[in-house]
């Protein structure tokens, strides 16, 4: 504490800053014509204004440098340029029929799409709305290079070119989410109806992140504070027709010159699917509570926030019992289920020294998980399982841009306790369990010229793992008292001539063993698991290459990828028989493996009223000693023809979207998989904007697997049950925004 006082005196006294006005005014390039309602966002300073009838705005800045700013507006390229207070700025938008220049966030990048080297994918909130889509993974599923592990419709998992679970990350916000990831039944945790947007990183960023994030990131950002001096409301709702699922969202923000804050309400109910040959498949309902707020407070000094998230969901667990116990379809969870209970607590803090930017983050996570089985169990709760894990991390970083180059340097860790009730002993999949991580890395990014940018970092990682089994006279979760250590590093380029866009970066990347992975020895999913305490930590390098082409109408993409994993971890059965239960006993170990392959994309659109949007996504996944790895998805082709007015009678941007996805066949199988035939999907999606005495609200229907397909997803874990996946789905969907301007307070 006394430490923490003393960094925050002395970058209080080092700051003397007066608050200064940015003005501008945004036009439109062509009939150079005020935009009006343009949002002007400040990065540094989480800040944003809207554009009056004149396209005027006017930013109160509270840092003592220029600031760097995104611009955008319905149906204009989004821009980001940095202003100064010394002098009023005429921005000039054009129009856009396709959308490239979206603000990359995850990183703290804060730069346009293409100005990041490595590969990466976003999806915005209203994608999410009107897709009909009834979990996140099954949303990021659609993007090139993404795929998900489902145990039904809500417990899924997105899967980044081949790899899952702790080979990815999961940030809450920019938090790393910690809840027991080792485990495709184990779905990440978040509220998506609370974001702004979702973005997806494809390969290694272990130079930011640590250990875990050899595949990939995933980021939910949540929502930016409203606008200044305005009072922002939000309802969204949504019926499914298949689970007669209802789904309910309430937020509301506001904001003043500094002070801002907001909450934000999510629920979800769904009862038992039926697949296309309108079967009922037991126990793949669920229902979801999640809570969030945010308060927070803009100075010279810096910019303070604290965020608070709640999530309570519980899933039906499918398996050989539940589909013979469960015999009702509602939406009662009595047997066979997992109950969780999600909590974090976050302080984000953005100071401004001189002429750079300190972050200061620290946050707190708590997970409860409980599984439910049936009168069968030894205990008379019918308890399976019960942990609580906490995680206390933290992260600091000073970021400091002169001429072109930007340089950051900065550490984060995080200490994180398992507590397993002993009261349950060794049916825990995990046993008590202290891990403390720490990281440095190092960051120059330069601008070489307007066409020609480079970065390059390094980052050494040491973790510590120790484990407490609960001691018995059965069989006990293996004891270890492990260090890991390593070092990181990635080098990346972009280039654009004139609408050629050249992207290169090699990361390399690692991840060390997890405690399931180390010190399993019992029953978990129904088979007998063995860990290994000698598990050595995974070490990947991955080469990205990445092709752009951009005209007016036109955008074609290709993004070959190539990833080394040394000493790959995995699980295999062997020919033991299994101590307990039935079966054999199931072992992790590992070799070097290869996983390659890529996407391409290809978007055209004619006109400005439709859009012809097509890709293709390749992964394999090989182990270098032969054989295949397991869970690698199905190779698919998109297209889609999408037809959009700006106006059409008392409709406002009325748009009507037809996709077809083929899904290949799977027959490069791992161990103990089976053939996967292949399967085609269309969906339809329509909506528009309607104003009634002033108020606007957005509608939409979704109509997903529109002719009541009956199929297998490879990546289901229900195919061992001869289950298939879900049938047609028609969702409705309304979103009611609310806008009241308030007085200056502060």
């Amino acid at each position: 504490m006394k430490s923490f006082i003393i960094i925050l005196f002395l970058c209080s006294s080092s700051v003397l800053v007066a608050q200064n006005n940015i003005e501008g005014t945004i036009i439109d390039t062509e009939s150079e014509k005020p935009i009006q309602d343009a949002l002007v966002y400040a990065f540094e300073l989480n800040k944003s204004v809207v554009t009056d009838k004149n396209g005027s705005f006017t930013l109160v800045n509270n840092s003592n440098s220029d600031i760097k700013v995104e611009i955008s507006a319905d149906g204009y390229k989004t821009q980001i340029i940095t202003l100064s207070s010394s002098k009023v700025t005429t921005i000039a938008m054009d129009k856009n029929l396709i959308e490239l220049q979206e603000v990359i966030l995850t990183g703290d990048s804060n730069k346009s799409r293409e100005k990041v080297s490595v590969s990466i994918e976003t999806v915005k909130k209203s994608d999410l709305f009107q897709s009909g889509k009834i979990s996140l993974a099954d949303n990021l599923s659609k993007l090139p290079g993404i795929s998900n592990i489902s145990n039904g419709v809500g417990i899924s998992k997105p899967v980044i070119r081949g790899l899952s679970n702790t080979n990815i990350v999961f940030l809450n916000n920019g938090i790393k989410s910690e809840n027991f990831q080792f485990s495709s039944n184990h779905p990440f945790i978040s509220d998506e109806f609370s974001a702004k947007k979702i973005e997806v990183i494809k390969g290694p960023v272990s130079l930011i992140y640590g250990s875990d994030a050899v595949g990939g990131v995933i980021n939910v950002i949540k929502e930016n504070p409203a606008s200044t001096n305005t009072l922002e409301a939000k309802v969204n709702t949504q019926y499914h027709s298949n689970t007669e699922g209802l789904v309910t969202n309430f937020d509301i923000k506001a904001s003043g010159e500094k002070w801002f804050g907001g909450a934000s309400f999510t629920h979800k109910s769904h009862k038992d699917y039926e697949d296309g040959n309108g079967d009922q498949v037991i126990n793949t309902r669920f229902k979801d509570l999640n809570l969030s707020s945010n308060l927070g407070y803009r100075s010279a000094l810096g910019n303070f926030a604290l965020y608070f998230d709640y999530n309570a969901p519980t899933y039906g667990l499918t398996n050989q019992k539940s589909t013979t116990l469960i015999t009702d379809d509602d939406r009662s969870m009595d047997f066979w289920y997992v109950d969780l209970n999600n909590k974090l607590l976050a302080s984000k803090n953005k100071l401004f020294i001189g002429e750079g930017i300190l972050d200061l983050n620290v946050s707190y996570q708590q997970n409860i998980r409980k599984g439910i089985s049936d009168t069968s169990s030894t205990y008379s709760d019918m308890v399976f399982a019960s942990m609580d894990l906490s995680t206390i991390s933290y992260s600091s970083k000073y970021s400091l841009r002169k001429d072109k180059s930007k340089y950051t340097l900065g550490f984060n860790g995080a200490y994180i306790e398992n507590d397993a009730d002993d009261y349950y002993g060794n049916n825990n999949p995990m046993p008590d369990t202290k891990i403390n991580d720490l990281g440095f890395f190092v960051v120059d990014e330069i601008d070489l010229s307007d066409a020609l940018t480079l970065n390059a970092g390094l980052r050494y990682d040491i973790r510590k793992m120790k484990s407490y089994p609960f001691e018995s006279t059965g069989l006990n979760k293996y004891e270890i008292d492990n260090d890991y250590s390593s070092l990181s590093g990635s080098v990346g380029s972009t280039y654009k001539i004139n609408n050629h866009l050249f992207k290169l970066n090699i990361a390399s990347g690692f991840r060390s063993p997890n405690i399931s992975e180390l010190t399993q020895n019992g029953i978990h999913q129904a088979r007998f698991e063995r860990g290994d305490i000698d598990l050595k930590a995974q070490r990947n390098y991955q080469l990205d290459i990445n092709y752009h082409f951009h005209i007016d109408k036109l955008v074609f993409d290709i993004s070959p990828f190539y990833n080394s994993v040394n000493d790959f971890i995995y699980i295999v059965q062997t020919e033991e028989d299994a101590p307990l239960g039935d079966g054999k006993i199931w072992q992790y170990v590992q070799n070097d493996a290869l996983l390659y392959g890529g996407e391409i994309a290809l978007d055209y659109h004619p006109n400005d009223w439709l859009g012809l949007h097509s890709n293709y996504t390749y992964t394999r996944g090989e182990l270098k000693d032969g054989g295949n790895l397991t869970q690698i998805p199905q190779n698919r082709y998109v297209a889609e023809v999408k037809l959009q007015q700006s106006k059409l009678g008392f409709l406002g941007n009325p748009y009507f979207v037809v996709n077809f996805s083929s899904f290949q066949s799977q027959n490069n199988l791992g161990q103990s998989e089976n053939y996967t035939p292949g399967y085609e999907l269309f969906n339809v999606n329509l909506g528009s904007e309607i104003t009634f005495d002033q108020q606007g609200f957005d509608w939409y229907i979704s109509v997903n697997n529109v002719f009541d397909k009956s199929y297998m997803d490879h990546l289901s874990s229900l195919k061992q049950l001869n289950l298939n996946n879900i049938g047609r789905n028609i969702v409705f969907g309304l979103h009611i925004p609310f806008k009241v301007k308030l007085q200056p307070v502060d």
